[in-house]
């Protein structure tokens, strides 16, 4: 099936499908960020316990770190549950909210989890080398949120280097995810076979079919893409040029949020069309599931 085809299709057939998979991709969002705020509000608790102790500094940083990369796993858990509910909205099959807790009910969907862990290390170790190194993406050192704070007021050009720094981080975790695009629906089909051998099928069928894929990805949301551009310059113009006049710059608050809208409903759309490029060119896959 040609790339224009299946983008057409999967246009035509993601009309009532892709509102159904914003509101599980917000609810995803939400249950992490909860996870997020309650495993580090745990670390920071636990770790600082042991500060009290006399050589606990150690430990306390050990303790810190073991818990959230506990964190990270039980969010790539949900992650599988997003990307299952996606799969179902595909095929049709009804959906409820508990599948997206679906993982922790599988052996394979935790051990899938655990190891991404590992290519999220390696993300964060190769931007903490390159900010340390290149001068470019430089930052202070920060301790506390207060000196974040401060660096953003005092530093006329904190923002262009902040966001220099985000993209950066965006860039790495394109290119260590990327390959395991289809991994998830591998786990979520083959029932019978190990976490590890449906992630070998999940990187066959992306390395056979990356070209396409992206050229499918390219169809199905370029527009999106252009409009939340524009979108975005838009605002950078106004919030540079305009800061006088509160009506303009108050366009400009409604302009960053239609850009913040319409990203987050292009993310859904694009976790929908992974999972309809899955179906439609995976012959083994299991529409009974």
């Amino acid at each position: 099936m040609k790339t224009l085809e299946l983008a057409k299709n999967f246009s035509a057939s993601s009309r009532f499908s892709v509102p159904r998979a914003v509101f599980i991709l917000a609810i995803y969002c939400f249950f992490c960020a909860f996870l997020s705020s309650a495993m580090t509000g745990l670390a920071i608790t636990v770790s600082s316990f042991f500060l009290r102790s006399q050589g606990g500094s150690y430990f306390a940083v050990l303790l810190f770190a073991f818990v959230e990369l506990l964190s990270c796993a039980m969010i790539f858990v949900l992650h599988y549950g997003l990307f299952l509910c996606n799969l179902r909205f595909v095929r049709n099959h009804p959906v409820a909210l508990n599948f997206l807790l679906a993982g922790f009910r599988q052996r394979r969907a935790r051990q899938g989890a655990a190891f991404f862990v590992f290519p999220m290390i390696l993300c964060f170790a190769v931007f903490s080398l390159i900010v340390s190194q290149v001068e470019f993406f430089s930052l202070p050192q920060f301790q506390t949120v207060e000196q974040i704070m401060e660096f953003i007021k005092s530093d006329p050009d904190s923002f262009r280097k902040l966001l220099h720094c985000y993209v950066l981080f965006l860039v790495l975790l394109f290119l260590a995810f990327f390959p395991f695009t289809f991994v998830w629906s591998f786990v979520y089909d083959k029932t019978k076979q190990s976490f590890w051998k449906s992630l070998a099928d999940g990187l066959k069928f992306f390395a056979r079919r990356v070209f396409g894929f992206l050229a499918f990805e390219f169809v199905c949301h370029f527009r999106k893409a252009a409009l939340i551009l524009a979108f975005n310059i838009l605002h950078a113009m106004i919030y540079e040029k305009y800061q006088s006049s509160s009506n303009i710059y108050s366009l400009g608050s409604l302009i960053s949020f239609a850009s913040f809208a319409l990203t987050f409903y292009t993310a859904a759309s694009v976790i929908l069309s992974i999972q309809f490029y899955y179906d439609k060119l995976n012959e083994d896959s299991d529409k009974a599931s």
